[in-house]
């Protein structure tokens, strides 16, 4: 047992501080009055006063029965040391030893109490801590020190309470986010995102989850989780499509024909002279910008012909032509033979594997040579029938009508052999082959009936678009009370101008229309927003060298939605690495107030094509001076634009040598600096010329001259074989032999 020094100075009675000295001089390591000696230095200190060893050390032992009785069942150690009465007296100098353990306590009580009995029964009641709801801030400080995290409290916290056991098992609703798996798992969001952040996804807490990420969390997270789906409208949509008829319901229908070529072959001028009209004349430029249906009758057989765009930028018109007809008729000129927009109208019409029957027009013209043409197209493997092939080959001439009605008898027995038939009672179902937004009539669009019978007040849904048909009109303009299989029909009442290419269906209920249309809208929103591209390490660069980056902005304005879709993907195919194509806005319709206000608010350039603007339009351009172009040829538009593109671009700067001089002789003028005379050798040295200081085939220095004499006379010019002196400006290290040779930078304008 240790003995503290102030326990020992105040047996003795002396002061710390001396007691403190003395055991020093006594060799014992003691630094102040708090340090512990052993009892065998204790006795030395107390020899070293002059008193007699402490009998407290000896009566230690008898202090050892208080800890026994917990431990044995009997009462029999109590007694003893009641009796004994002699130890109670020896043990009165012990009173001043329990002030230790006694302090120690009260400092050790605060965090945990002392677990021996003698403790809690002798100083129990000076340490009792009051039991509270919360550990006392002091207290919390502490705990957190020592084991490094927060105390343990029964307060709710603000996010609710506590979930005692996570569920296995979850379900929650379709689309699924963050925040909806949250609050069915319990899981905290906070914990949620770094799973998600762990896994390189930046997704915020609303965005919605795809089916993998919502795997990767459940099996993350150790829960299975159900999602559950609302009705699944387009699956109930593609269900009553894929309805099969029943034979007998079937009925034969008229062939639907699509004329396809390249620019210029006469594929309107055929389709004029087939149906005797003059679609052609009053065509802009000559060319045929949007699908055409028309109905012809030959011998009482009906005969449903499309005719599509030659012109290159037309691809997706020619595409979508191929792909709803029963028989491609692909007209060549004679004099022309097969070009690049006839190669890709086979390519197109044996993708949607239609059968093919090839018009070789203008045969009348003394250049004509269809024995050339049938050899061309028998290397694109269609070898024609005289030939031994399976493709009919019909000489025509639009202009003379010569073989007209071959063409129309050769389609007609090609449809006998196809054996086309629809049912026609039945909703009816086709496709869109344009869409426009009409004045006074709202948005309307021309289908193509491929299955059942369309009627006035059929409810349909058409892509975004849905609604009520309104009235029927054939290709001539006349009202039609209904529309059978292989019919074409302008339709309208519908609530948006859809996409042409959409398939066109009428449903029995509008509430159901109007639900899976909105749908539609909700996932091209939200597709629209996905494809928003976000800034990476591997795009930064590119990113931050993009705002340097010139654009023409434009708004865009057509009349049809195919011509649309034409006119963008042909401006925005100019778009190069230094300047590039902005489409701020398309729509289908006239150039409105609202067209030139955001051209004015972007800096944009707006663009209509075979549509004018309003005359309030008219007068904000002007008052606003936005520019507004006005177009109905597709090409004359593209020339425009790229003329547009080109003026934005830099220039090109060369360097042209204009001449060389040797310089022979250094004159050095005080104040002025070291003058070269120099011999011109070839070209001439001008005064404005910038120069190259050139020494042992090596440039030692580039600038301007800074003045250039002739004898004593300032000149502009000094020709092949003229002496001269010339002043390098800001040099002056010019020696002999050195040659100064002269050029200018010459801007040269670029083009796409």
């Amino acid at each position: 047992m240790r003995i503290r020094l102030y326990t020992l100075a105040k047996e003795l009675g002396v002061a710390n501080k001396d007691l403190v000295a003395r055991c020093k001089e006594m060799g014992l390591a003691v630094k102040s009055h708090s340090s512990t000696i052993s009892e065998e230095e204790a006795a030395r200190v107390r020899a070293a006063y002059g008193k007699p060893p402490a009998p407290a050390p000896p009566q230690a032992p008898p202090e050892a029965p208080p800890k026994a009785p917990p431990k044995e069942p009997a009462p029999e150690p109590e007694p003893t040391p009641k009796a004994e009465a002699p130890p109670k007296p020896k043990a009165e100098p012990k009173p001043p030893e329990p002030e230790e353990p006694r302090r120690g306590a009260e400092i050790i009580g605060r965090i945990e109490l002392p677990k021996e009995e003698r403790y809690v029964r002798e100083y129990g009641p000076r340490v009792r801590v009051k039991e509270r709801r919360r550990p006392r801030g002091a207290e919390r400080r502490r705990t957190r020190q020592l084991t490094g995290r927060r105390p343990a409290t029964t307060r709710p916290t603000r996010a609710g309470p506590l979930i005692a056991e996570r569920p296995s098992k979850i379900t929650v609703e379709f689309p699924v986010t963050v925040r909806s798996l949250s609050q069915a798992s319990g899981i905290r969001i906070d914990e949620i995102m770094r799973k998600l952040l762990a896994k390189g996804l930046m997704i915020r807490v609303n965005d919605p989850l795809g089916e993998d990420v919502v795997a990767m969390l459940a099996s993350e997270l150790g829960v299975e989780v159900e999602i559950k789906r609302e009705r699944d409208l387009e699956a109930e949509l593609a269900e009553l499509v894929a309805t099969p008829d029943k034979p007998e319901d079937l009925q034969p229908r008229a062939p639907v024909v699509a004329l396809l070529g390249h620019v210029d072959h006469g594929k309107t001028s055929l389709l004029d002279a087939i149906r005797q009209t003059k679609v052609a004349a009053g065509e802009a430029g000559g060319i045929t910008q949007h699908i055409g249906a028309y109905v012809v009758e030959h011998d009482g057989h009906k005969v449903v012909f499309l005719d599509t765009p030659g012109h290159e930028a037309f691809t997706a018109m020619r595409a979508r032509g191929a792909q709803v007809t029963d028989i491609v008729v692909l007209v060549v000129a004679a004099d022309d033979g097969v070009m690049p927009q006839t190669e890709e109208a086979i390519n197109h019409a044996r993708a949607a594997g239609v059968d093919i029957v090839v018009a070789i027009n203008k045969c009348d013209l003394p250049a004509a040579n269809p024995q050339r043409v049938m050899q061309q197209l028998a290397e694109r493997d269609l070898l024609p029938a005289k030939w031994g092939g399976q493709v009919e080959v019909v000489e025509v001439s639009a202009l003379t009508r010569q073989g007209l009605d071959d063409l129309v008898e050769t389609l007609a027995l090609q449809a006998e052999i196809l054996e086309l038939k629809a049912n026609p009672n039945k909703p009816a179902r086709g496709v869109v082959l344009e869409a426009a937004l009409s004045e006074g009539r709202g948005a309307v669009a021309t289908v193509l009936v491929q299955e059942g019978t369309l009627r006035k007040g059929d409810v349909f849904i058409c892509g975004q678009a849905y609604g009520r048909v309104r009235s029927l009109r054939d290709h001539r303009g006349e009202e039609l009370p209904q529309a059978g299989p292989s019919t074409p029909v302008e339709v309208s009442g519908l609530s948006c101008v859809p996409e042409a290419g959409e398939k066109f269906i009428v449903l029995g209920d509008l509430d159901k229309a109007r639900e899976i249309a909105e749908a539609r809208q909700h996932a091209a929103r939200e597709e629209s927003i996905a494809e928003r591209e976000h800034v990476t390490l591997e795009n930064l660069f590119a990113t931050l060298e993009a705002g340097e980056q010139k654009e023409l902005r434009l708004i865009l304005k057509a009349d049809v939605h195919g011509s649309l879709e034409v006119v963008r993907k042909s401006v925005t195919d100019l778009s190069t690495q230094e300047v590039r194509v902005n489409v701020l806005h398309t729509a289908v319709g006239g150039i409105n107030d609202s067209d030139v206000l955001l051209a004015d608010a972007s800096d944009a350039i707006v663009i209509g094509f075979n549509v004018v603007p309003d005359p309030s339009a008219r007068a904000l351009a002007e008052q606003k001076g936005v520019d507004i172009r006005l177009y109905n040829v597709i090409y004359h538009l593209t020339d425009e634009v790229r003329a547009a593109l080109e003026s934005r671009l830099e220039p090109e700067r060369r360097e042209q040598v204009v001449g060389h001089a040797e310089v022979r002789r250094v004159f050095r003028i005080s104040r002025v600096g070291n003058i070269a005379g120099c011999y011109v050798t070839d070209g001439r040295i001008s005064r404005d010329n910038l120069v190259r200081v050139i020494r042992d085939n090596v440039v030692v220095y580039s600038s301007r001259i800074a003045s250039l004499r002739h004898l004593k006379d300032d000149v502009r010019e000094v020709p092949t074989g003229m002496e001269c002196g010339i002043k390098v400006a800001d040099y002056n290290d010019i020696k002999e032999g050195d040659i100064i040779e002269a050029y200018e930078v010459v801007e040269i304008k670029r083009t796409l």
